[in-house]
């Protein structure tokens, strides 16, 4: 699994993955923490990745850039 963008909050990196999802991209999501503790709890703002097959990263790529485009004509 590759990274392809870390979100602030666990709502927006589960509403890009549904994106993907629909696309037929199988995603993960990961968020950040040490030793095994949420970072938000040592003040440091939350960060979730959004995971992503490597073999799967150019098409996504593809994916996302015609949503957008769509999104915005």
């Amino acid at each position: 699994m590759v990274w392809i963008r870390s979100f602030r909050t666990r709502k927006e990196v589960e509403w890009a993955q549904r994106i993907l999802r629909k696309g037929g991209f199988e995603t993960t999501i990961s968020e950040d923490k040490l030793f095994g503790i949420p970072i938000q709890r040592f003040c440091v703002p939350a960060r979730f990745r959004l995971m992503i097959e490597r073999k799967d990263l150019e098409k996504a790529a593809q994916f996302l850039a015609e949503k957008l485009k769509r999104n915005k004509g």
